[in-house]
């Protein structure tokens, strides 16, 4: 089971970084959720809440030119759930400066459609909160 979600999780982060919310892949209820102060913390809930993720994640007055967004890994926790780590480079679209960001997520995956995202301004928060940390 855990391997299914891994292969769903590491579908849905393909679709993202082609510039698709895939809601093929999300369940009818599927809530996004990130840290308080991310540019976009939600929370976003159902497809409608999928798909307004998605436009705040590339509103123009968020202010991130994403160059190159990859998934880095995915660890397995449980029957339902994967951490995944994710990196971002860019700039600011105000600022000039260049971005260089990794964070984490914990997916939950039921019947082969994603349940819930929830993101983590670290990797090792996302691990922590996961149970996987040392």
């Amino acid at each position: 089971m855990s391997e299914d979600n891994v292969a769903v999780a590491r579908e849905w982060f393909r679709h993202l970084a082609a510039g698709d919310p895939a809601p093929e892949l999300c369940h009818l209820s599927i809530e996004i959720k990130n840290w308080a102060e991310s540019p976009v913390p939600g929370p976003f809930t159902g497809h409608e809440g999928l798909h307004a993720w998605w436009r705040a994640v590339n509103d123009p007055d968020v202010g991130l030119e994403i160059q190159m967004f990859e998934l880095e890994e995915i660890l397995p926790v449980d029957n339902e759930r994967v951490v995944t780590i994710q990196r971002a480079t860019g700039r600011g679209r105000y600022s000039g400066l260049e971005i260089d960001q990794r964070w984490g997520s914990i997916l939950a995956v039921r019947d082969g459609k994603i349940v819930s995202a929830t993101g983590y301004p670290t990797p090792e928060q996302a691990l922590e909160a996961a149970g996987l940390s040392e």
